[in-house]
Parts: C-alpha cells; structure tokens; sequence
C-alpha cells in the first residue's frame, strides 16, 4: 500500500465573472401610464414604436372617454412615421392632451396638429426641419417616391400652419431654415398653448 499523501487542494478558481440578469416581466411602468391614460413617445420613432403606440391610442380610445395624455420627450420622426400616428389621432374620440418636454424636431411636430391642448416644459424646444429621407431604385420608382414625399410635406406643413394660424409657405419657409423655436416662442408662434403652469392659453 503506498504511503498516505495529502490531498491536492482544489484549483484555484476563475475570477468571478458578474453578470446582470434583466427579469422578463411585466412592464410595470408602461402598465402604470396606461391606467392613467398617459401614452409616452421618446427618442426617434421607428415603424414599431409608431405601430405600439397607435394600437396603444386606439385601446385607450376604446376604454373610455376620459382624455389622453400625449407625453413627447425628445421626439423625432419621418414622414411616414409621424403619418401613422396622426391619422390614428384623429380618428380618436376622445380629446388629447400633449405635453411637450426636451426637443420635439422634425415630422414629430405634426402630432401636436391633432391636440386638443399644448403644453410644454419652460425649456422645451421646438425644432423645425424638413424631415430626411432616401430614395433608391430606377429613376421611375425615385421619381414616384419624391413625389410622394413632396405630398406628404405639403400635408403636414398644412397642418401646421393651420394651428398656428400661419401662412402655408411661412412654415416651409421656417422647417427649410431650420428655425429653432424656444417654448415662448412656440407660443407665440402657435405651435403650443401654454408653458408649464399656465392657466390660460395664451392669447393669440
């Protein structure tokens, strides 16, 4: 029989390796917005927040008749994105509220043409621009697509410009310039109706 030995120790163990786990549940927030009848759009909408958030409109129009609060924080758009959205707003029954927080830019201002009332944070900005877009494919299918594209502008400039109480070609004017507005001037300018406690719209 060979002699006892000591047992070998153990080898040495691998640095732990930390790692977060996010659980799966339930959005919990996204659930505490619904029941109060808030719809919140952030950061640049693509097709899939533009389509969550429609289906979202239409069940909150279907569950009551009590208004909609349209949280925007630092929302931009394209055309066909921001399209999405203002038809399904209005189509809704039920009047809107929006309330505008950080930079709102773009096509995304459209969505304040279907608001029922305007509200933004003092430091909220308001940026208008020509919404981008590209084209690819034969000459036929770009020209069919700039054509489209003019159309589209055309309808939200007019729309724009008819909550604003402004000339059509004013607001090309201002989105081609890049004109930045602050929230005073976006009051004045139309575009919301109040600052943050206002009691009042301002008048025009």
């Amino acid at each position: 029989m060979p002699p006892w030995q000591p047992e070998p120790p153990p080898p040495a163990s691998a640095p732990a390796q930390y790692t977060s786990l996010v659980a799966r549940g339930p959005d919990w927030l996204a659930e505490r917005l619904f029941d109060q009848r808030i719809v919140r759009l952030t950061g640049r909408l693509d097709h899939e927040a533009a389509n969550h958030a429609a289906a979202t409109l239409a069940l909150l129009d279907a569950s009551g008749d009590d208004p909609v609060q349209l949280w925007l924080h630092d929302v931009e758009a394209d055309l066909d994105t921001a399209t999405t959205l203002l038809d399904t707003l209005d189509l809704m029954g039920v009047p809107i509220r929006a309330s505008c927080l950080g930079t709102l830019t773009g096509a995304a201002l459209a969505l304040l043409a279907a608001a029922d009332r305007r509200t933004a944070a003092p430091h909220a900005t308001f940026h208008l621009r020509e919404p981008r877009t590209t084209c690819d494919g034969p000459a036929a299918t770009v020209d069919t697509q700039v054509d489209r594209y003019r159309k589209q502008l055309r309808a939200l400039q007019q729309r724009l410009a008819d909550v604003c109480r402004r000339p059509v070609e004013e607001i090309a004017e201002d989105m081609r310039a890049h004109r930045i507005l602050t929230a005073e001037q976006a009051r004045d300018y139309g575009l919301i109706d109040a600052i943050g406690g206002d009691r009042a719209p301002h008048a025009p």
